[in-house]
Order: structure tokens, then sequence, then C-alpha cells
């Protein structure tokens, strides 16, 4: 009875603390430093170091097969291969690694994955779980890098289950308990600073606030990280983000990684913000940063649901991006995740709760809390939690992280920019990787683009490099979304650009020998618009009338482009939109290498090589839901190209049309297909090939 009445009072009291400093005003500006921008690029899976406990089956094919989807190098993997059970560290007293809770409790998680410190008699003294960490964590990742050229090349670490991710206790709530991914994230300090200097100092100091938190609103992705760069008032650089890869389960590791790896970036999907009933605390409105994350997301034009009323929100109609509520604190039974909320997941949604200890366990054992793993296993793509208590000022902004994330900042980014203290107890479930949105950037690789697409800012298509949009895809340009750059764009067939400025609705598909043009409607004048095309031959050229039309693309039959090289562009195009009203509307300039095209060569003619009947595997195979099919006809005639199931059963015609000789390309959509192998084959009056697929979801 005397157990009871002690929980009853400490959750009152927990209760009570939690209330009170609930701080949505983040840390004093006073004290925040101003960070000069990055203009950095999307993070390269070179610049990603992956690190395992080497010695757990498991946590190393996890650690394959995210390296395989994201083709990280084999020298950016780092095995950990020396993680005692326990270490005594005298005075300090000894370190374990164990899979129990503080208090005893076996909560099922897996290898190890929690450092305590403790001398029996039961009593916690000492720093021993942080020497630990120095000795056995940091120490070795550190050594690694070094010894592998990787120090000043990586920005993110990226950490699979099978680790320890959190140093316990923080009763006081000073730093003497703090999460693995926090630590890790001041990791080689200028002047070889030391981690260890923080022990048991206080959190809320303004020395320790995060100098990336709330770096870049409204979001122009001119902050993207960059190590050695962001500094607080403390001097403390946070010089890596780290997170993890994380679930109940190794499996559910699996099925995160494939989530993430396949993110919908139509930019359509719903927030959902489910907040405090204001009613039941007039202060609510004033700390969470729920109202804030739902007046950002509505001034850049995103789907988002905020709820303050009595009843929890626990379904919608429409697919959910990203989930925000106050858990426990509103009520909820500790399940809740998994027993109450009947959400439908896209790939890429992430999670925020404003519980003390969600993050606390990874094995379905729970404080009264919902976790980040049961959203994952929900099919939750990553998020953010905490691994010890760290009161409400600890907990990560979703009003600084789900608009950067929107916006097109990886999960990573996003998360830290909510972040208000360093080398505390916040946990990062997430790949560097992740989008769900076309920020500004330059292309490294080519790309295949297909469904519905959200561009944010400017995508530079670099020198070599290919964009390839598929058949029947939308583009949705917004804010500062556009498609430039010196390499190449190839449209599909009825591509669908959905435009904010005329002046950047224009563009140049090399889907052909000849010069396409494909443009959005006008923002304004919609249906009722009529188009003049324009072109200029030379720079010293004269603007030509070529075509009037209600289309919107025209295929110039009376150029051909060059082969692309250090020639400068003699080619230029623009559209001209007008309609019944008053008033015609200039598009922007699109340019090319190009010369006027023989009348003997065909359009879709090959002019560098023989054209030879194939037809080429599909690419990517295995492929989840799109893939590109290539093939070549030989003499011009009906082509058809059809999928049919396993059993010969015909599923789809991509393909049913007269074709003259040439090379071509087809998307494939299996969305609403189940898993399985499936046969595509082409067909001609010479010639008949069928190859098999497979979809794997």
């Amino acid at each position: 009875m005397k157990n009871i009445f002690f929980l009853l009072f400490f959750l009152l009291i927990n209760s009570a603390i939690f209330a009170q400093l609930e701080g949505g005003e983040g840390p004093n500006p006073e004290y925040m430093l101003e960070q000069d921008e990055t203009n950095t690029n999307l993070p390269l899976p070179s610049e990603i170091l992956v690190v395992y406990n080497a010695n757990v089956e498991n946590a190393e094919t996890a650690t394959s097969y995210y390296q395989q989807i994201r083709n990280i190098p084999s020298i950016n993997i780092c095995p950990l291969t020396d993680l005692p059970l326990s270490v005594n560290y005298g005075s300090e007293g000894g370190a374990y690694l164990v899979n129990f809770n503080d208090d005893g409790s076996n909560y099922l998680a897996e290898d190890g994955e929690v450092i305590v410190s403790w001398v029996p008699p039961p009593g916690i003294t000492g720093k021993a779980h942080w020497l630990y960490y120095k000795d056995y964590i940091e120490t070795p990742i550190k050594n690694y890098m070094e010894e592998n050229n990787l120090t000043d090349i990586i920005r993110y670490i990226v950490l699979i289950k099978g680790l320890p991710y959190r140093l316990i206790p923080s009763a006081d709530y000073s730093r003497k308990g703090a999460s693995v991914c926090a630590l890790l994230s001041l990791m080689n300090q200028p002047f070889e600073r030391d981690i260890l200097t923080l022990y048991n100092t206080y959190y809320d100091n303004p020395n320790y606030y995060n100098p990336y938190l709330k770096v870049d609103y409204p979001p122009t992705m001119n902050y993207r990280f960059k190590t050695q760069h962001f500094v607080n008032a403390g001097g403390w650089y946070l010089n890596y983000l780290v997170s993890r890869l994380d679930g109940d389960t190794y499996a559910d590791v699996i099925e995160l990684i494939d989530r993430i790896s396949v993110t919908d970036k139509s930019g359509q999907k719903k927030w959902i913000l489910d907040d405090k009933p204001s009613d039941n605390n007039p202060n609510v409105m004033k700390y969470s940063t729920m109202p804030l994350a739902a007046a950002r997301l509505s001034a850049l034009g995103f789907n988002y649901r905020y709820d303050n009323l009595i009843a929890n929100v626990t379904s919608d109609n429409d697919e959910v991006i990203g989930y925000s509520s106050h858990g426990y604190y509103a009520f909820w039974d500790s399940s809740y995740i998994w027993s109450q909320l009947q959400f439908n997941y896209t790939n890429g949604a992430i999670f925020n709760s404003w519980e003390s200890k969600n993050a606390m366990s990874y094995g379905k054992w729970h404080t009264n809390h919902g976790h980040l793993s049961d959203f994952i296993l929900m099919g939750g793509s990553g998020g953010g939690g905490n691994v010890n208590e760290p009161l409400t000022h600890g907990i990560f902004r979703e009003g600084d992280s789900y608009p950067a994330y929107a916006m097109g900042y990886s999960v990573v980014d996003a998360i830290y920019q909510g972040i208000q203290y360093i080398a505390w107890q916040n946990d990062v479930i997430g790949d560097p990787l992740q989008t769900i949105a076309w920020g500004k950037q330059s292309l490294t690789s080519d790309l295949n683009w297909s469904g519905t697409n959200l561009v944010t800012g400017e995508i530079d298509i670099s020198d070599l490099k290919t964009l390839t949009v598929a058949n029947n895809s939308v583009i949705n340009l917004r804010h500062q979304g556009f498609i430039t750059g010196e390499g190449k764009l190839v449209l599909g067939q009825n591509v669908t650009f959905n435009l904010y400025s005329w002046q950047k609705g224009l563009f140049l598909s090399y889907d052909s020998d000849n010069p396409r043009l494909v443009w959005g409607a006008h923002p304004t004048l919609g249906s009722s618009a009529n188009y003049r095309v324009y072109r200029k031959f030379g720079i010293a050229g004269s603007w030509e009338l070529i075509a009037t039309t209600s289309a919107k693309e025209y295929k110039d039959l009376q150029m051909q482009f060059s082969v692309i090289g250090d020639e400068a562009d003699n080619l230029f195009y623009k559209v001209i939109a007008f309609s019944e009203l008053p008033g015609t509307y200039e598009s922007n300039i699109v340019a090319c290498t190009g010369n006027k095209a023989p009348k003997k060569i065909k359009a879709n003619q090959n002019l560098n090589s023989p054209v030879e009947y194939s037809l080429e595997q599909n690419y990517p195979n295995p492929f989840n839901p799109t893939t590109q099919i290539n093939y070549s006809i030989k003499e011009g005639g009906l082509v058809q190209l059809k999928i049919y199931d396993i059993l010969g059963k015909e599923i789809v015609t991509l393909v049913n049309a007269n074709k003259e000789a040439g090379n071509y390309f087809v998307s494939f959509d299996a969305s609403e297909l189940p898993s399985g192998v499936y046969i595509y084959q082409l067909t001609t009056p010479g010639f008949i090939q069928a190859r098999k697929m497979i979809l794997t979801k």
C-alpha cells in the first residue's frame, strides 16, 4: 500500500513539474549566437559513418542492408568489437551494460542497450557510465575515423540497433544521464575538449544551448548541417548529427529501412497536431509548440490538423506524414500508439510526443508513456524522443522541426533544429538521407522521379547528370521550386507541372533528338490560356514565332540537339501566355546547344549508333513501386509492351502504338499490385522477347 501511495505521489508531482516547465518559447535569444549560412548540399553516402555492434549477428545484418540500400562506402562502416558487459572504474564505481530499466525490471531489450553505473548495495555513484561511453564508444569511433581519413569528411553518424543508446541515471536533472546520440554529436571538439567535463553540469545553461536550434525559418535550405560550423556561446561545436536506426526488434529495423528508402515526396499528406485541451490548462497555449507548428505549416501551404479539444484525435481520412501529442500527459493509456491510434502513416512519417521518457525502451516495456519504438512498429519512419527525464524544456520542438522537414530538410537536420540543449536526453531515429520534399540542392547522381513530387527549392541538374521524370507524373512547384542546370531533364509523356510563377514555368526535355518544350498552366489564366512559342537561333538572332497552341508542350522538329560538350548555348526558347483578357505573360527562357535538323532524319532516330531490337532488364529490380523499362526497335511498326503475372494473366498494357525505329523507355507503377514475380513482354512485327521483374513491398 505504501508503494502504491508513493507511486501516485510521484506521478502527481512529476505531472505538476511537467506542466510548470513546459517551455515552448525556447532559450533566451540573448544567449543564442547568430549562425552563418552553410549553403551545403544534401549529404552524400560518403559523408555518413555507420556504427554497429560487431558481436551481434542481427546488428551486422541490419547494417549491411542499410549500406546496400543507401550505397554507403564500405570504409564508412565502423564495427565496435569490444563492448564489455561490465568494467570496474574504482572510486567512480562500476559500469554495466544491461537489458534492464534502472529499477531492475526486465523490458525485453536486446544486446545490452543501456549503460548504468552503481555500487551495491543499491546506490548510484560516480561517473562510471560516462567513462564506459568514452572508452568503449566514443574513442573507438574517433580512432576509426582518424585511421581511415574520415574525420574531415563525416557529417552524420548513424547507430544501428544493438549499441547502447542511453546512460543512466539523471534523477536530479543534471547531466548524470544522457543519450549516446547527444554525446556523440560533440565528438572531436577543437583543442581536444573532453566530453567528460559536462558530467554533472546542469543542462539549462546558456553555454549549453544547441547552436542549430531555430536556425532557418522560413526555410531557405541554406543551413544544411556542416561539421565544425555551428557553435554556441560556451564554445561547444555541434560537430555531428547523430541518429539511430532502431525498434523493438531487428525485423522492425529492416522494415524501417525499407520505408525510409522510398519516402512520400508529394507534400500532400497530413500533419496531426493533437494538443492538450486549453480549457484544462490555461498555460498550454503559451508553452506548447504545436500551435507554432500549425501556424507555420499553414503559412507554407501544407495539410495539417490542429486540435486542442478535450477528445483525443485517434483517426483521420488522410494519410499522415507527422504526428505529435502530449501522450500520457493528455490522459492516454501508455499503449495508445499501437492500441488506440488508427492513422495510416505514409512512408517518411515522423513522431513527437510531450512525454518524459518516450525513448526509454526499445523492447515494448513502458513507463506509463507511449514510445517512439511503438510508432516505428506501427509504420512510422522516425522521430525524436527522450531516453531519460528531460523536463519539458528538453523535448524537441515540432514548431521548428516539422516545417523544416516538410520543406525538404532531412529528417535528422529537421529534428536537430528543434532540440534545445546539447549533450542531453534527446534521441533521434532517422536516416540523414531521408527527405519528404525536393528542397534546394544540386544533383550528384542520376535520379528517377515518378508519381507526385513537391519541389520547394531550385534543383540544379549538374553537368553530365540526368533527372528522368516518368510518364503521368505530377510536379508541384512551390515557394522557390524550379528545375535547372547544365545536365539533362528527361520528361515522360503527360507530365503535369503545377506552377506558382510563370517565370519558372518552362522546361526543356531531352527525351528525343529534338528539343521538346513542356510547361505548366499559367497560374492565373489557367485553362483559358493559349500559348505562343518563340525560338531564337544564335545569340545575335531574333525571336521567331514558331507555334501557337492551347497545349502545354511543343516539340521543335526543325531543330536537333548537338552532342553535349563545351559549346555555348545557341538555341533559345520562350513561351508567351495570353487569353481573351488584355495582357500577355512571358515565361523564363530555356537554352541548349542545337542545329537545324536534316529533313531526311526522323525525329526519334538514334543518330549516334545503329538501332537493334532489344528489351533490357528493368531498373531498379527488385523494385518498389516504380521501375523503368528500356527497349529498342530496329524497324517501325506496331509496338506492344505488356505486363503479365506469373500465371500468364495480363495485368496492364504499357505500350500499344505505332513507333518508328529508335530507343525508348517507359515507367511502370505497381502501387496497386501485390509483391511477386511479373513478366513483361515486348512484341513487334520482327521481334518478341520477355523478361522477369520482381516487385517487393
